[in-house]
């Protein structure tokens, strides 16, 4: 095949091993390497040698792929939702990392009348602060990265907005799952509005027919 090199973005983590499978059943296969903790490279080869596959932290793809240093990568819905949709083509839509988002609390119902501002623990600031303007809510955010179910337990918010996949986590922290926002959010593969124009047929193949 004369294709031009493709660069593909994986995620590290929890959808390393999916996103892996995934590829593998478009016929794309990748070195052993990429298998090794003991490693530190992150770009491998694959049996194609025009496609490269690089290994990332999710929350970095996006900019490499706005920024042309890879074609094509697996991000969550949710990271669309968040930081919009503007220069980014969306490819498909996989169901690799199935989960929802969702406001929790300590309360088996959130009454949003009992106070003028209710104060919100995420990490999804601008689709908390979104869903919430358009309910004439007034909220202030907490912007956290990690431990979000902490929020309320400790009192830093009345409630949480955060990715849900079983439920066990809310669960195991004595939160209850009080207003699901949006239910359809899973791994989607993007590029740039540059990579998919120049490398279209390519990229068509690969997520359609296969290699």
């Amino acid at each position: 095949m004369n294709y031009q090199k493709l660069i593909i973005a994986c995620p590290k983590g929890r959808l390393e091993e999916k996103v892996v499978k995934y590829l593998s059943q478009k016929g794309l296969i990748i070195e052993q390497a990429f298998f090794n903790e003991s490693v530190r490279k992150l770009t491998f080869d694959t049996n194609l040698k025009e496609i490269k596959v690089i290994k990332l932290k999710p929350s970095d793809i996006r900019s490499y792929i706005m920024l042309g240093a890879a074609d094509i990568g697996f991000v969550g819905y949710d990271d669309i939702l968040e930081n919009s949709s503007q220069n980014i083509v969306l490819l498909k839509k996989t169901n690799i990392g199935k989960c929802r988002i969702s406001i929790a609390s300590d309360k088996k119902e959130v009454n949003f009348s009992e106070k003028k501002i209710f104060k919100v623990a995420t990490k999804f600031k601008n689709i908390s602060e979104n869903y919430f303007r358009d309910l004439n809510i007034q909220t202030e955010t907490i912007k956290l990265n990690g431990s979000i179910e902490l929020a309320v337990k400790y009192g830093i918010a009345d409630f949480i907005l955060d990715l849900v996949q079983s439920g066990k986590t809310l669960k195991d922290n004595q939160l209850f799952e009080n207003v699901i926002i949006n239910n359809d959010i899973s791994t989607v593969i993007i590029s740039s509005y540059f990579a998919y124009d120049l490398k279209k047929k390519f990229i068509k193949k690969l997520l359609t027919k296969g290699l």
